[in-house]
């Protein structure tokens, strides 16, 4: 038994770590509203932003956690400052900045699929950087409903892939054994 525990936990990792260093990236299509999850002070908000304007959809659903602090938080207030955003074509696109729940990822998906469920959006595109891709996609999964896209910024972030090794695969593992919702 305790050998069977063991290979279980090695495969797990094994599993969560390869998940993380290669994720399953959505290609962005249009959707109900474009979510992004917070993070470094990285090009999320920004291609964001640009897909909601290119038309993939009307309005972006911004986490701004309390904890946010210095430039990233100065960032953040002016992102959400920013609402609404006129496109090119002249569509209006909006910016909605709120608090997670819990200043966690898991924090931000209850609250954005809250805020979804009660305005009766059946699709998100989720932003995030390449290493959380598979996180936030589990947690997403087990909150909401409709459809769900997931995809990672088109320029890399400076975060090491042994940094994202060990913090993301640790939550990944976590939100197999305590899903969100």
């Amino acid at each position: 038994m305790t050998l069977f525990v063991m290979v279980a936990a090695v495969v797990a990792g094994l599993s969560a770590a390869s998940s993380v260093l290669h994720p399953r990236v959505d290609a962005p299509e249009t959707v109900d509203a474009i979510v992004v999850v917070a993070g470094a002070n990285d090009d999320r908000y920004v291609f964001a932003r640009h897909l909601a304007e290119e038309g993939l959809a009307e309005r972006i659903l911004v986490s701004q956690p309390p904890s946010a602090t210095g430039s990233y938080a100065s960032a953040l207030h002016s992102y959400c400052a920013s609402t609404p955003v006129l496109a090119r074509d002249g569509r209006r696109v909006d910016i909605e900045c709120f608090a997670p729940d819990v200043d966690t990822t898991e924090g931000e998906t209850t609250a954005a699929t809250r805020i979804a469920h009660s305005r009766g959006w059946e699709s998100l595109l989720v932003v995030t950087y390449w290493g959380h891709v598979s996180r936030v996609r589990i947690y997403f999964e087990q909150c909401f409903n409709g459809s769900v896209l997931v995809t990672d910024t088109p320029r890399p972030t400076q975060i090491s892939r042994r940094y994202a090794l060990l913090h993301e695969t640790g939550g990944y593992v976590k939100a197999f054994l305590k899903p969100a919702c």
